[in-house]
This record gives C-alpha cells, sequence and structure tokens, in this order.
C-alpha cells in the first residue's frame, strides 16, 4: 500500500492544542487545526489512544492547510459515527467555497450518505451508496475510491457496496478551504459525532488495501506501510 499523504490518528500524542499532526507524507506543512474546540475522546474510540468528537450546537471543525490533487487517483478511508444529524452535515468537503472544486460526503435525507463533487456547478452527485442508515450513533469504516478514470467504489465495513463507473474525476486544482465537520456552504448544519483514523491517499487502493485499513481499526492496530510494505505496527498507547 503506498503511503497517505494525510493520516491524522486523533490519538491524544498527536494533538497539542488546538493542532492534530499530519502523520502523512505531506508532513508537518499539513497539520491541521482544530476550531471552536473540539474534543478528543479517549473512550469512545476505534484505534489508538483517541478520536475526535464534534458537537453540532458548538459549530466544531477542523481545517486541513490548502492541497493540491494530482490525477493518478484519490481514496478517502476513515471511521466516523453519526449521531441524529440532520441532511447535508458534512464528514468532509474540501474545495474553495460554494460550488467550487468541492469534494464532499455529506448526510443523505434518508439517514444513508451523498458522495459529491463540484466544479463551477454541480459536477457528479450519488446519493444513497451505502444503501443504508448511518445515522444511528454507531462507528463504521467507509473508504471512497475514484480511480484516474473517474470511476467509484463506495466501502463499508471492509465490504464493497457500490461501484460506479465514469463518474467523476476531481481537477488537479489546488483546494484551500478544507474541513472535518463542517460545509463550505455557510447555512449547512456542522458535524454531530466523530471521527477517528482520516487518512487521504493520492492513488486508487486496492481492495486488499481496503480490507487492512479496516482491519486495523478493528485489531486496534494502524497502517504503517510505505512502498508497498502492508507493514502493522501497534499504535502508541
Amino acid at each position: 500500500m503506498d503511503a497517505a499523504f494525510l493520516y491524522y490518528s486523533f490519538d491524544s500524542s498527536t494533538v497539542f492544542g488546538s493542532t492534530v499532526v499530519n502523520l502523512g507524507t505531506g508532513g508537518s506543512a499539513y497539520n491541521a487545526l482544530m476550531v471552536n474546540n473540539p474534543v478528543i475522546s479517549t473512550t469512545d474510540k476505534k484505534a489508538g489512544t483517541g478520536a475526535i468528537a464534534f458537537t453540532a450546537a458548538s459549530s466544531q471543525y477542523v481545517q486541513i492547510p490548502a492541497f493540491t490533487t494530482g490525477s493518478s487517483g484519490l481514496t478517502f478511508a476513515l471511521w466516523f459515527k453519526f449521531v441524529n444529524n440532520p441532511s447535508l452535515a458534512r464528514i468532509f468537503d474540501f474545495g474553495n467555497g460554494v460550488s467550487t472544486d468541492n469534494i464532499l460526503v455529506w448526510r443523505y435525507g434518508t439517514g444513508d450518505l451523498s458522495m459529491q463533487m463540484y466544479r463551477s456547478s454541480l459536477a457528479a452527485d450519488e446519493p444513497g451508496v451505502t444503501g443504508q442508515n448511518v445515522n444511528d450513533g454507531v462507528w463504521r469504516h467507509l473508504v471512497w475510491l475514484i480511480d484516474s478514470g473517474g470511476n467509484w467504489k463506495v466501502y463499508l465495513n471492509g465490504v464493497l457496496v457500490r461501484t460506479l463507473s465514469n463518474v467523476y474525476y476531481p481537477p488537479s486544482t489546488t483546494r484551500a478551504l478544507n474541513y472535518l465537520g463542517r460545509s463550505n456552504w455557510a447555512l449547512d448544519p456542522y458535524l454531530n459525532g466523530a471521527i477517528d483514523e482520516f487518512y487521504m491517499f493520492f492513488t486508487a487502493l486496492t481492495a486488499y488495501d481496503v480490507q487492512a485499513l479496516y482491519t486495523a481499526g478493528e485489531s486496534r492496530y494502524a497502517v504503517a506501510n510505505v512502498h508497498h510494505s502492508h507493514a502493522f505496527l501497534p499504535l502508541r498507547v
């Protein structure tokens, strides 16, 4: 498995004040900022020593520095938990403002997830991607894989639940307004819930890689693989 460009473990040892350390290859230039004091929970987590918990009423979110995507594929992987979120609450929204270069995952009206991409208008919209209600306070592992041809795959708890052909590949541009738990649209609700083990890869992972990430969280280990090694190291405890 290729190493992740962004990796936020949300372990207590990687959070200093409002700064979340990036453990990915992007390095400290991509350390993230916690806004309005989301909590690092040491009890409600999926791996390691902590997960980040958001309270929507407090407008809590994480901001990630500007990054530039490439053309070789994208994969987003994370553990998430939705707790009675209204529609449009974001897991993440990476872009340059309203309807501008956005890559986002949000709570769809039925309690499922929707995945969207924008350029200067809506370029791709796939609602109800998991086929189930995920707005129930249960931890789940989500992977959204986008290959260079614009084909999408969605995995939930290590299982492929959707394959979408010839959908859209986002332009290789710099995105400056990148949020976990917040929308680029000012009136949309904030996230009520939690995120753990957030990864962003500039490649399309294999099914084996996806299963490895899921198993790593379930067995309370972190992936520490570089150059396709499939090695595992225990998280700090």
